[in-house]
C-alpha cells in the first residue's frame, strides 16, 4: 500500500481510547507540512503509567521509601497502614501525558479523564491525550490569539508561555522562543527540546561556554548544548546550584565535570570537577583547598568533589565540602550494577519505557531497560507491500519535507498497550493510512495508532 503524498497525522493519542482534540482548530498535520524540525508529531512524551501509575503491575506493598524499587517511593496514606510503591518524579514530563508530578510529594497523580464529549470541570480543558488538565492561559484556536510571548497549544486549546533554550517542548517548533528555533530530539533519552537556531557561533557564545552552533538534521542550524544534555545547561553563581557532577563555569553556566584525570587534557588533572595544571606557587588552590605534594588541590578532612568521598553511597556536599551520607549520581554508589535514585543506592531498574534510554524499552517482568528491537525505523522498505516491516499492522511510511522532497522510507510498529505504547524518544499517534475516505454507506476506515518519530533523523549528541 503506497501512502499518498499528504500523509494526514492526526492529534491523537493511544491513551484515553484515542480521545479527539478539543476544538481548538488543531485539526491534523500532514507531511508535507513537516518541518524539518520534527513539526509533523503532535502530542506529548512516551506516558510512565496507567491510571494507576505502576506500569501496569500490582505495586508491592512499602512502610518506607526502601522497600520500594528504583525510580520509586513509598506512598503512606495512614500512619500504621501498609503504603504503596508509586513512581516518583521531579517534573512534570517524567510522568507522561497523562498524569502530573506532585512536588510536595514526589508522585506522579494521574489526571482525570475526559467526560462525554470532551467534558471536564471548571478551570480545566480536554487535552488531545483525553485527560482534564488545568487551564494554564486563556482559550485560543491561533497564536494570533495569544501574547507575543505565548503560543497556542493545539493540544490543550490554550495560551502557554512559549519555551526558551533547552526547555522541554511536547509537539512543534511553533512552541519555542524564536521563529527559528527548533524543537530537536536531544541527547541519551532522545525526548525533544526547544534549541536556539543560529546563523553563526556568535549566537550561541551569548547562551553560555559550550554551545556550539552545527546542524541538527536536513541542514538547521541551531545551538546544542555542552555535551549534547540540556540538563548540563542551567544558569548559575556557584557549584552548589547546578546539578550533581556538574560545576558553574566562568561564565555563569552549570558545565558537566570529569571524573577522571583521563577526561582532561594533557598537563592538567581532575580536581573538583574541572580540569586544572597541577598546583603550585603559579597556580594556588581555591579556598579551603590546599596544595599537596602530588600537585594535587584537597581540602584536608574534606573533598571537592565526590571524587573524593571513599565510602559508598556518600557524596561531597559543595556548600560544606564534607562528605555526606546518600548518593547523587550513579558514581556515589561505587557499583556499575547501581543507580542512584533519590538519594539511595538501589539496583538498576525500570518501571516504564520512559526511564530508559533512547530506543529503549522497559522489561517489567525484569525492571531492567533493553532494545526494542522489531522494525523501528528500519529502512529501506516498500510502501506498497502490506507485509513489509513484519505485518500485523505495522507500516512502511514515506516521508517529505515540507516542499515535498523525500526524505526515505521507513517501518513503523503499531503501538503497544498503555502504558508502555512505545520505546522512549517515539510517540503513539493516529495515523490515516488509508486518506480517510469514506461515503454514507462506508465509514471511514479508523486510523492505524503507530510509534512515529522523524527517523531520517537521530538525536542530537
Amino acid at each position: 500500500m503506497r501512502i499518498p503524498a499528504a500523509l494526514s497525522l492526526a492529534l491523537l493519542a493511544c491513551s484515553g481510547g484515542g480521545a479527539s482534540a478539543p476544538d481548538a482548530g488543531t485539526g491534523g498535520v500532514t507531511a508535507a507540512d513537516a518541518r524539518s524540525s520534527g513539526d509533523a508529531v503532535a502530542g506529548g512524551t512516551i506516558g510512565s503509567g496507567g491510571t494507576d501509575g505502576t506500569g501496569g503491575f500490582p505495586p508491592p506493598g512499602c512502610g518506607t521509601d526502601a522497600d520500594c524499587p528504583a525510580r520509586s517511593r513509598c506512598d503512606v496514606a495512614e500512619i500504621g497502614a501498609p503504603g504503596t510503591c508509586r513512581p516518583s518524579c521531579t517534573e512534570d514530563f517524567e510522568c507522561g501525558d497523562s498524569a502530573r508530578c506532585q512536588l510536595d510529594a514526589g508522585f506522579c497523580e494521574p489526571l482525570p479523564p475526559c467526560g462525554v464529549g470532551g467534558t471536564c470541570a471548571a478551570g480545566s480543558v480536554c487535552t488531545c491525550h483525553g485527560v482534564c488538565e488545568p487551564a494554564s492561559g486563556a482559550a485560543c484556536h491561533t497564536d494570533l490569539q495569544c501574547a507575543v510571548a505565548e503560543y497556542c497549544d493545539g493540544c490543550s486549546g490554550t495560551c502557554t508561555p512559549r519555551i526558551p533554550p533547552c526547555g522541554r517542548c511536547a509537539d512543534t517548533s511553533a512552541a519555542c522562543e524564536r521563529r527559528n528555533d527548533a524543537c530537536v530530539s536531544v541527547g541519551r533519552e532522545g525526548l525533544p527540546h526547544c534549541l536556539r537556531g543560529c546563523a553563526g557561533q556568535a549566537t550561541c557564545d551569548a547562551l553560555g561556554a559550550g554551545y556550539t552552533c552545527r546542524d541538527v538534521g536536513s541542514g538547521e542550524m541551531a545551538c546544542v548544548p555542552p555535551g549534547g544534555e540540556c540538563s548540563a545547561a542551567a544558569p548559575c553563581q556557584n557549584d552548589s546550584a547546578c546539578p550533581p557532577a556538574h560545576f558553574c563555569n566562568a561564565v555563569g553556566a552549570c558545565q558537566a565535570g570529569c571524573t577522571g584525570d583521563v577526561a582532561c587534557p594533557e598537563g592538567t588533572l581532575c580536581m573538583g570537577l574541572r580540569c586544572l595544571p597541577a598546583c603550585g606557587p603559579s597556580s594556588p588552590c581555591g579556598e579551603p583547598a590546599q596544595c599537596q605534594p602530588d600537585g594535587r588541590c584537597a581540602v584536608p578532612g574534606g573533598c571537592l568533589s565526590s571524587a573524593d568521598c571513599p565510602d559508598r553511597e556518600t557524596h561531597c556536599d559543595v556548600a560544606t565540602h564534607l562528605c555526606a551520607p546518600g548518593c547523587q549520581v550513579d558514581n556515589d554508589c561505587l557499583s556499575a550494577a547501581d543507580a542512584c535514585v533519590d538519594g539511595r543506592c538501589q539496583p538498576r531498574g525500570c518501571t516504564g519505557n520512559y526511564q530508559c534510554a533512547f530506543g529503549e524499552i522497559c522489561d517489567l517482568p525484569t525492571g531492567l531497560c533493553q532494545p526494542a528491537g522489531g522494525h523501528h525505523c528500519e529502512t529501506p522498505c516498500d510502501p506498497a507491500d502490506e507485509s513489509a516491516c513484519g505485518g500485523g499492522g505495522n507500516r512502511c511510511l514515506s516521508l517529505q519535507d515540507q516542499d515535498g522532497n523525500a526524505l526515505g522510507d521507513f517501518c513503523y510498529e503499531v503501538c503497544q498497550p498503555a502504558p508502555n505504547e512505545c520505546p522512549q524518544g517515539y510517540q503513539c499517534v493516529a495515523i490515516d493510512t488509508q486518506g480517510g475516505q469514506g461515503s454514507d454507506m462506508t465509514p471511514a476506515p479508523p486510523p492505524d495508532h503507530l510509534c512515529f518519530r522523524r527517523c531520517d533523523q537521530e538525536p542530537v549528541q
